[in-house]
């Protein structure tokens, strides 16, 4: 792996401490075209003033820095949009082994051949785009189907399940099934503690029931929705405790450094991957579940 050489100096990142953190992940930009209603970036609480930026040479730096200094393997990218500044992603993508994109698709679909690209869409078009934006349905769509799907590069759709749009799964799941990409995920709404949105379920017996309709899919189409059973089982309401904590004190995401963009363009850590004062009680990140379910299986995780 070759090193990246700054042609200019550059100020040393914000000091973590020397724990070591196998992944992590990166906000490059505080930036984006679209205002989803769920996003948890642009909480209150998080880091997240728009006008603060890191310049390509520092990031790339500090980002080479970070890796060797905490023993990073894997990074994932987001935003913000990420492809507002694709140019930064696609040479900080090679400094790590494993380098994921998170994107909501309206800048394209990068080709990253051996790696992973999210892309955000949030049911059918008449439950998407309230959410995303008017139009944006159509333009992702566009931009999947104008993509060269044999480049290598592993193209997820991916779903947030909120209150706001949970009766579009099975609709979402029957319009994309067939569309040129790897599979289709979900994931579920983090509330905040004083979570004022109504996206998220104060009872968590009634998200059991949407939960169980991800399985109803899942069991449908078993290769093409990415998500194993035993990590949504682990989701509901008379388990989910023992996977996060109260407090996130048992909860393997946090074993993640969240890199948000914060103050002055410096890189500040957030409470967690989903930031500040999240509500881990009502937590509904499919990734802290699945990570729970491939660590006491004793497997890899995959989908």
């Amino acid at each position: 792996m070759s090193s990246f050489i700054p042609t200019h100096e550059v100020r040393e990142p914000t000091d973590f401490g020397d724990r070591e953190y196998r992944g992590a992940l990166v906000n490059v930009t505080n930036v984006c075209n679209l205002s989803c209603t769920h996003c948890f970036v642009f909480r209150a609480d998080n880091p997240n003033r728009p006008k603060d930026k890191m310049d390509d040479a520092t990031m790339l730096s500090q980002l080479e820095t970070l890796r060797d200094r905490h023993g990073i393997r894997s990074m994932l990218f987001m935003g913000g949009e990420p492809m507002i500044r694709r140019e930064l992603v696609m040479k900080a993508m090679p400094l790590f082994e494993h380098s994921s994109i998170v994107t909501n698709g309206t800048y394209g679909i990068p080709s990253v051949p051996g790696h992973l690209v999210t892309v955000s869409l949030d049911g059918p078009k008449e439950l998407n785009d309230p959410i995303r934006g008017e139009g944006v349905y159509d333009k992702v769509k566009k931009a999947v189907f104008e993509r060269d799907p044999n480049d290598g590069t592993t193209v997820m759709l991916q779903m947030t399940v909120t209150r706001q749009n949970e009766a579009g799964i099975e609709a979402f799941v029957e319009e994309v099934k067939d569309w040129p990409v790897t599979g289709i995920a979900f994931t579920f709404y983090v509330p905040s503690v004083d979570d004022q949105t109504a996206l998220g379920w104060d009872d968590l017996h009634e998200r059991d029931a949407v939960i169980e309709r991800v399985m109803a899919v899942k069991r449908k189409y078993p290769e093409r929705v990415k998500a194993n059973l035993g990590a949504l089982e682990l989701m509901k309401s008379d388990r989910c405790l023992e996977v996060t904590g109260e407090h996130g004190e048992t909860c393997g995401l946090r074993q993640m450094l969240p890199l948000y963009m914060g103050e002055g363009g410096n890189f500040e850590r957030t409470f967690c991957c989903y930031g500040n004062n999240v509500d881990c009680t009502r937590c509904g990140a499919y990734a802290v579940f699945n990570g729970a379910y491939h660590r006491a299986a004793g497997t890899v995780e995959e989908g």
